[in-house]
């Protein structure tokens, strides 16, 4: 009896496949290969590639097969042949790097019978300027990336399977177990988080795809909420809800469903929008120390800002936070029950971009001498609300690391193609936030990592880098890839990131 038997000899993931013939002799069972398929394509439609017979079809009851290649296009002609010149520095240096990565095994096995699809569109995502997915494959064919994932699937109908398998909810919950294992090293994931929330505008009849009204900006849109470990910067958590839905009643279920995972919370910093009654009282009583900032319409902040505000510009609450001069004031509150800290400040440089404008607004409306100097007053002023008591000078450090949630989306919109969508079934949409979360994940560590190395002067940055290293080519042969020689800034990026530049690969070594 014969069988198909697979196996991941290499690092690298991939998996083999060979026929084996098992017989019985008395009481002994003997098993013997007849056959190397090498390298498997997709295991469902027993698609195999190896050096002997290229990319083929095989199955124990029909045997050898051509492969299920793409159709003729419109003029009738056939695929066009194999490039022998194709962009290369820039995939190859992305493949070395995030073989380096923590997480790096946790992305390689979500999906091992698919995984040269996912690197390539990781790779289309990350390496190129924003396309929609039906030209992944346009890309592919020219890019190195196709010779180290040649098993790929880019066809747009088969692109849009894909993401529909990376979008389940088994799959994706199992990847977040092992990725937040492998990104706290196994220790105990015990996160101090920073929590946003953005628009994703989109024109596509789903129904998560809701009005939402967010300061006054009107859109159809769909809200992403990225969770942030706050001493890292890296994304640890996504989810979605429907557009309409506001920030404020998302913050308990994301803490929530972050647990699940065996990630316990003990410190949030959020924007005013999160702040609740109810959140407020459920972070006290699950022990989550937190910073939030407060709209000058909650009655805490009016309390604070009639006690407080009267002697803000006395020179012992001044304090300097970067180039700004900034006047802060703590005092404590009850902040539904529960003992807090208000830190009411005045920021000098928003008190001066304002006052000219308010004045004339005040002037406008003939407005009164009390009346304007009421107004002017409050120029400048903001509030934050903390559970802990901790000097003036460290509040805002602490909570401007918030800005770290709005990088990251900056990130994930600019650099990992999350905007503009271009997906019209919820399926596929969830498929393509976690493709664009791992791409945000390996681009976020990878700008730290070129910010932490480069010397002073050095302005190498990840996505100029890769601007740069498109230009290396490689000339392909039958047997070996050959490298074009790198100019000095690219042999620099090498050097950055600590990655020998090879002047001859095997095309073995790539199976």
């Amino acid at each position: 009896m014969a069988y198909i038997a697979y196996s991941t000899p290499k690092a690298n993931g991939a998996v083999y496949a060979t026929v084996v013939e098992s017989t019985r002799e008395g009481s002994k069972v003997k098993q013997q290969r007849i056959e190397n398929l090498g390298r498997v394509i997709d295991v469902q439609k027993g698609i195999f590639k190896n050096r002997k017979r290229g990319v083929f079809r095989y199955t124990l009851e029909d045997g050898f097969m051509d492969a299920d290649i793409p159709a003729p296009d419109s003029a009738g002609m056939q695929p066009a042949p194999e490039k022998l010149i194709l962009d290369f520095g820039d995939s190859y240096v992305l493949d070395q790097y995030i073989h380096t990565l923590p997480f790096f095994h946790v992305i390689s096995d979500i999906m091992p019978l698919q995984r040269d699809t996912l690197f390539s569109l990781l790779f289309y995502r990350m390496l190129t300027d924003k396309k929609a997915y039906c030209y992944a494959d346009t890309w592919w064919s020219g890019n190195y990336a196709r010779l180290l994932y040649p098993g790929a699937r880019l066809q747009g109908q088969r692109v849009s399977e894909f993401l529909a398998a990376l979008g389940e909810e088994a799959l994706q919950r199992q990847f977040f177990s092992s990725y937040l294992s492998a990104l706290y090293g196994g220790s105990e994931k015990t996160a101090g988080i920073l929590i946003g929330s953005t628009g994703l505008e989109n024109a596509s009849k789903m129904s998560i795809t809701q009005l939402n009204n967010h300061n006054g900006d009107i859109n159809m849109e769909i809200r992403l909420t990225y969770v942030i470990d706050r001493r890292n910067g890296m994304p640890v958590y996504f989810r979605y809800c429907p557009g309409n839905i506001v920030d404020v009643s998302t913050l308990c279920t994301t803490v929530a469903e972050l647990s699940q995972y065996g990630a316990s919370t003990d410190y949030a910093i959020v924007d005013a929008g999160y702040f609740s009654e109810d959140n407020v009282k459920e972070l006290y009583r699950n022990g989550i120390r937190f910073v939030t900032r407060l709209a000058p319409n909650r009655k805490i902040y009016k309390q604070v800002a009639a006690s407080e505000l009267g002697d803000i510009l006395s020179s012992k609450y001044a304090v300097r936070y970067g180039n700004r001069l900034v006047y802060l004031k703590k005092t404590a509150v009850d902040v539904y029950g529960n003992k807090g800290y208000a830190y009411i400040g005045m920021d000098m440089d928003s008190r001066s971009q304002q006052f000219k404008r308010a004045m004339s607004h005040a002037t406008d409306d003939k407005l009164s001498a009390d009346e304007t100097d009421a107004r002017m007053a409050k120029l400048g002023t903001f509030m934050l609300l903390s559970s802990d008591d901790m000097e003036t000078k460290d509040i805002l450090p602490l909570y401007y690391t918030r800005q770290q949630v709005e990088q990251v989306f900056d990130i994930g919109k600019n650099n990992a193609d999350l905007l503009p969508l271009r997906i019209q079934h919820e399926d596929t949409f969830r498929g393509h936030l976690m493709l664009t979360f791992m791409a945000t994940a390996i681009f976020q560590k990878l700008q730290r990592d070129i910010l932490s190395r480069r010397k002073k002067g050095n302005r190498i940055n990840p996505e100029g880098a890769f601007m740069k290293l498109r230009n290396q080519k490689c000339k392909v042969y039958e047997q070996n890839i050959i490298p074009q020689e790198p100019v000095k800034e690219v042999n620099d990026i090498y050097k950055l990131l600590g990655i020998k530049f090879p002047t001859l690969l095997p095309r073995d070594e790539l199976m």
